[in-house]
């Protein structure tokens, strides 16, 4: 009999280009400053000025995209490169390939009946508010792995987010001809308890769209900015319940750190979601950053209240690893076992 080979990789950190830049109907590019990571990126995207498109260069660690190179990143003017290797974040490349398209409904908030479609490689709609159009590059939702497997065993999924005093929104893919043009309008909660300045939100759940086994973790519902300190604590008190806790912060700097005259915005949102598949979410921390100028987390975890910090988030990336180990251990363990008993 023979023994499964493991392979156990050590991430080693890269120097990637850190930088940002506008540019007008060209070519986009920068090659000032630098970090380390075990990924870099690329991302290029249209600002408000008609043909111009600003490009930003960082790092990035546990990246989403389950696939390394440059693709469109939900919509036809933006791209997002993830690549390793030393400073491979110089140009952005899109490789042509052939790409199945599909007809799908293209209607703003406004109006969600507006009877106008587009083509595309798959198709989203808000099924709060009824807006809905096409989809480019990797599947992509809101605390998932971003990538072609997302659709691969259903032809639909969603993630209802709740974050903060905002109502909640209810996010959905498909990848066959019109299937976002029929919605219905979504209750965003199944109910709402307050208690004094307290409040506790439990997210809507289906039982005909989840065939897993979901248990509810009590998550906290909080969204702050660095202009909201004195109202912390309060906020912290409020809470939703839903299949997974979610953390993210984004963080700007502003100003020249060279003298002093730096300033940080942080935005904090803490939250949970419902989802209608649970494999492709990403537990633990994606961390995107460009050297002093921009930085984000995204965090999904499983346990009550385990969006408290950015510290305990990060652990269901720890336990899921410990997890891992532990299945390899006793593989090979009983592998070893086997072979002996062979051998004797």
């Amino acid at each position: 009999m023979l023994a499964p080979t493991i392979f156990i990789t050590h991430q080693v950190s890269s120097r990637c280009y850190s930088c940002a830049g506008t540019c007008y109907n060209e070519p986009c590019n920068c090659q000032m400053g630098s970090c380390e990571s075990d990924y870099c990126f690329i991302e290029r995207r249209p600002t408000d000025e008609r043909d111009h498109y600003r490009i930003t260069k960082g790092c990035i660690k546990r990246p989403p995209r389950t696939q390394m190179g440059c693709d469109y990143d939900r919509f036809q003017d933006h791209i997002l490169c993830v690549c390793k290797g030393e400073f491979c974040n110089d140009m952005i490349y899109i490789r042509p390939m052939h790409r199945r398209t599909i007809t799908c409904r293209n209607c703003s908030d406004r109006e969600p009946d507006c009877g106008e479609i587009c083509r595309g490689q798959w198709c989203h709609e808000d099924s709060i508010t009824g807006a809905a159009g096409c989809g480019y590059g990797p599947p992509s939702l809101p605390f998932f792995y971003k990538g072609p497997e997302l659709l691969y065993y259903r032809t639909r999924m969603c993630v209802t987010v709740s974050r903060g005093a905002s109502s909640p929104r209810k996010h959905c893919i498909c990848n066959t001809n019109n299937c976002n043009v029929a919605y219905k309008r979504f209750p965003p909660w199944s109910h709402l308890l307050e208690q004094g300045a307290t409040r506790t939100r439990s997210l809507f759940t289906n039982s005909k769209e989840n065939d897993f086994p979901s248990e509810l973790q009590k998550c906290i519902n909080c969204e702050l900015s660095t202009q909201d300190v004195s109202i912390t604590a309060s906020c912290k008190q409020n809470q939703c319940m839903g299949h997974y806790c979610t953390y993210a912060t984004q963080r700007l700097f502003l100003g020249t750190k060279q003298y002093g005259q730096q300033q940080t915005i942080l935005n904090e949102r803490q939250g949970c979601i419902n989802v209608t598949d649970n494999h492709h979410i990403q537990l633990g921390c994606s961390h995107k950053w460009m050297s002093n100028e921009e930085e984000e987390l995204y965090c999904a975890c499983i346990g009550d209240h385990c969006n408290r910090d950015l510290a305990t988030a990060s652990l269901n990336n720890a336990l899921r690893m410990t997890i891992l180990v532990t299945e390899v251990i006793t593989v090979i363990f009983i592998c070893l076992i086997t072979s002996l008993n062979l051998l004797s």
